[in-house]
């Protein structure tokens, strides 16, 4: 039977789509009307169109699968109506929940985010920790926060489903606003610069892209039913980031220092603008508070009962320059 793949199209889907079939899986993507198939559409997949907010679009797509890997999400920093990110990253997602037990699928991976659980304080935050009454900073947070909510009443139903938990990924693939911290690497490399935001000492967690295709397998073969997993790599703060991508690269870049009162001057007025004359903001206020913040995690819990092992930030890195087509330092 086939396994269902939501999201293949995007950064981690489409690695994910092409680990199994070098596995020689056999494949059905599920891929939005609007959405272009790309690359994936000469691969040997079966690819069923849906729509997240139709039921029997869904269904349809699933009869025949038992299993199935949802990445498919509105990630992006903006939309023009703030609705968006719960109409299709909470609604769509039950709809989907709710066609999975109407087609007969067995098990479901879900993709969410490690930002549901919120900032870290004093130790980086695991499965068990809670937001303790910290705001959400942006709409996709909320949504990804609401949208596990949601998992409880299906389980109950009887449909498996376990959690995943990604941190900050990067690593080769589609260059997307969810490949950020690749472009990030990629404009140091190139223009020999780096931007760091206040002290540039914000701890987040950085993890390679096939490190997070692993631990999805993981979940998919071994998880907990009920259970979420955070996947994630190395802790450490955005100057420490770039002080290894320098190691690796063995490229000195020019460090620019943004004020916070600039950054956040200037992600109102890109929302201004995306308001106003419709065109698609740089950056939001809620995001720079979001990166004002630490987001240190740990993955012990996958590490223990799954055996998930990432790799370090330093092979992660050289990896990526090389994929980037940069020569590494060692």
């Amino acid at each position: 039977m086939p396994i269902g793949i939501t999201g293949g199209t995007g950064f981690i889907g489409q690695r994910l789509v092409k680990r199994l079939l070098q596995e020689g899986q056999e494949l059905r993507l599920l891929v939005r009307n609007s959405s272009c198939p790309g690359q994936l559409s000469n691969l040997p997949v079966e690819i069923s169109r849906i729509d997240l907010q139709d039921l029997t679009s869904l269904e349809r797509a699933l009869n025949g699968c038992e299993r199935l890997y949802h990445l498919a999400a509105y990630a992006k920093n903006w939309a023009p109506e703030k609705n968006t990110y719960f109409k299709i990253n909470v609604r769509g997602f039950k709809n989907l929940l709710e066609a999975c037990l109407m087609a007969g699928v067995q098990r479901v991976v879900y993709v969410s985010s490690s930002v549901v659980s919120g900032p870290s304080q004093e130790k980086p935050v695991s499965e068990l920790n809670t937001r303790q009454g910290f705001p959400f900073l942006t709409e996709y947070e909320e949504s990804k926060a609401r949208s596990e909510e949601i998992i409880p009443d299906f389980l109950a139903r009887g449909l498996e489903v376990i959690t995943a938990r990604p941190t900050r990924v990067y690593g080769p693939g589609l260059m997307s606003e969810a490949n950020s911290v690749t472009r990030l690497i990629r404009y140091y490399l190139k223009f020999r610069t780096c931007l760091v935001l206040s002290s540039g000492q914000q701890v987040g967690n950085y993890v390679y892209v096939d490190d997070i295709v692993e631990g999805l397998k993981l979940l998919m073969s071994a998880g907990r039913n009920g259970e979420a997993y955070i996947l994630g790599g190395e802790n450490i703060s955005l100057s420490g980031f770039y002080q290894t991508l320098r190691e690796v690269s063995g490229r000195r870049a020019l460090k620019i220092r943004i004020p916070v009162s600039l950054a956040l001057a200037i992600a109102r007025l890109e929302t201004w603008k995306a308001q106003t004359l419709g065109r698609y903001p740089l950056i939001t206020e809620g995001w720079v508070k979001t990166f004002l913040q630490n987001w240190a995690a740990s993955h012990q819990k996958a590490s223990r009962e799954l055996g998930y092992q990432p790799r370090s930030l330093k092979e992660g890195l050289r990896l990526t320059c090389e994929w980037l087509g940069y020569r590494t330092a060692n």
